[in-house]
């Protein structure tokens, strides 16, 4: 690299430095409060994505025509314990579980009808009221795609009925202040392809009023909260 290029590399940086000393104006610190929101949601919904072992005599227990469940298992374990209850069956399965505080206490699951079609047994009024009573603040939903041939096919992706189904279940949860997240599990992994996050879910005005605080503080700071809502640094 010759001098000029490090030199006019130095000036860029130099020029960037002075012109972010100054406070974040009320957009970028809402435009930071955002990135750090996102960045907690993330963090809150973060999922081990190994394969698990489970119970085989609790996986054949499972009631086909559908029932509650108690279960203690963390939130970040919950996804691959499900794709490991729903691994190898033939006929579509739905598992609904109901999260709070990072911890799955219940769940609801039911068979579906053949190998190509799952329907929820639990109506919607049962499962508010279910989520109301175990003070939830999110429902996880996963469902198998039975899959004739692992060797050839890969049905791991979201059909259109499963993104419309999401969307209207979302809608209807969102009144109610619950997020939802939903899965696919296929050969014993969870792929998501739904989130929903509600606006009084780690609330945006919480990260701003952080920001608020420190805000025009001191250059240093100025500088850092620059940095990170233009890069995450």
């Amino acid at each position: 690299m010759g001098w000029a290029v490090v030199l006019a590399i130095f000036v860029c940086f130099a020029l960037f430095v002075v012109l972010h000393l100054r406070p974040l104006t009320e957009d970028e610190v809402i435009a930071l409060a955002a990135r750090r929101r996102e960045k907690g949601i993330g963090s809150y919904y973060s999922f081990d994505r190994r394969e698990y072992s489970v119970d085989l005599e609790f996986k054949k227990r499972m009631p086909a025509g559908g029932a509650f469940r108690c279960i203690s298992l963390r939130l970040s374990d919950f996804p691959a314990y499900a794709a490991g209850l729903l691994k190898y069956k033939k006929h579509e399965w739905i598992i609904v579980a109901f999260e709070r505080n990072r911890s799955v206490e219940l769940t609801w699951m039911n068979k579906g009808d053949d190998a190509s079609q799952v329907h929820c047994g639990i109506s919607m009024l049962l499962l508010q009221a279910a989520a109301a009573n175990d003070s939830c603040g999110s429902i996880l939903v996963f469902h198998n795609h039975p899959n004739p041939n692992p060797s050839r096919y890969s049905f791991h992706n979201a059909s259109d009925q499963d993104e419309k189904s999401a969307n209207a279940l979302a809608s209807e949860l969102r009144t109610r202040g619950l997020n939802l997240l939903e899965f696919v599990c296929e050969r014993g992994r969870h792929y998501e392809y739904w989130r929903s996050v509600c606006d009084m879910f780690l609330p945006l005005h919480t990260f701003k009023e952080d920001v608020d605080r420190m805000n025009g503080r001191n250059r240093v700071q100025n500088l850092s909260f620059h940095l990170e809502r233009l890069f995450g640094l």
